[in-house]
């Protein structure tokens, strides 16, 4: 009986430290504060679950780099977020919501939008939340462009000549990118053997999630299949040199460093249409100088952007 009763204590106690716990876990507790804005260890916990949907290697990745990585995230989106909130009202309709979903969910490889939401699911994520996610890029997008559209310089005669030259059989380059920056206390060679180190230990993708600056980031870096037209010339002497699997060194760019990996290439004959080529080098050129604008841009209202961690 004695023995009996001591079997049935200890179950008690069990399972009082066991709700103990569950309720920690549950605990709401807030981690930073951005301007007059909080994010709570919740909000990080969905955003590990956000990444790792995009990227199921992370889960390989050591615990602490995966939560560094969830509050990068976050911050950035929280700190972008604030500053469309003065150019954009977010109460109204999202006109472009179902559009923006439809490319995202077709990048991760999903046929429809059900597909997609079943797979969501299993992370406890919500569609509107991505939706929601989909719109601050959409709109920074949109800022960026009001904003810096008129410092874009395209030299077309280059363009036009470099058409010119191509024969009707287009080299392809699969490529994947990383771009990182360095910060005032560190050295390029200490952070280029950081990134190497890393990109030995848990691959290229989670590598980029972990480092990258670049938009490609979430996506583990990938670029896709990219026509030699397409890449300026310097980079494409660069990625000319590379075997398959093989990286550049860094690259200095306006905004930092670039590291590409060749994935793959392939030669294909194509008629090429000048005056449609044209116009699609014109747009990446422009895309090209865009996005160095929008970084250049985050990291300046960052540095004006109250954050504190609690």
């Amino acid at each position: 009986m004695k023995k009996k009763l001591i079997q049935i204590l200890t179950l008690v106690l069990l399972f009082l430290l066991l709700t103990n716990y569950v309720r920690s876990e549950n605990k709401i507790i807030i981690k930073f504060q951005i301007e007059n804005e909080i994010l709570t260890n919740l909000d990080f916990l969905n955003e590990e679950k956000y990444l790792l949907a995009l990227n199921n290697n992370l889960k390989n990745i050591p615990k602490n780099q995966l939560k560094q990585l969830s509050k990068d995230s976050l911050i950035r989106e929280k700190i972008k977020k604030i500053e469309l909130l003065k150019y954009f009202d977010f109460s109204e309709e999202n006109k472009y919501g179902d559009e923006l979903l439809k490319d995202f969910y077709i990048r991760l490889n999903f046929n429809n939008e059900k597909d997609f939401e079943l797979y969501l699911k299993k992370y406890n994520l919500d569609i509107v939340n991505i939706k929601e996610k989909l719109r601050i890029e959409s709109l920074w997008n949109e800022l960026i462009y009001k904003k810096f559209n008129n410092q874009v310089n395209v030299n077309e005669e280059k363009l036009k000549k470099k058409l010119l030259l191509q024969k009707n059989l287009i080299t392809e380059y699969n490529l994947s990118e990383i771009l990182f920056e360095i910060k005032d206390s560190e050295k390029i060679d200490t952070k280029y053997k950081l990134i190497l180190k890393n990109i030995s230990e848990s691959g290229f993708n989670n590598s980029a999630n972990i480092y990258s600056i670049s938009n490609s980031s979430k996506f583990g870096g990938d670029l896709g299949w990219i026509n030699e037209t397409q890449l300026n010339e310097n980079l494409l002497n660069k990625i000319k040199s590379l075997d398959i699997k093989q990286l550049t060194k860094p690259i200095q760019v306006t905004n930092g460093y670039l590291i590409i990996k060749l994935n793959d290439k392939r030669e294909r004959k194509m008629k090429i249409d000048f005056e449609k080529t044209l116009k699609k080098m014109i747009l990446e050129e422009k895309n090209r100088q865009l996005n160095q604008f929008s970084l250049i841009y985050f990291n300046k209202i960052k540095q004006n952007t109250f954050v504190s961690e609690k």
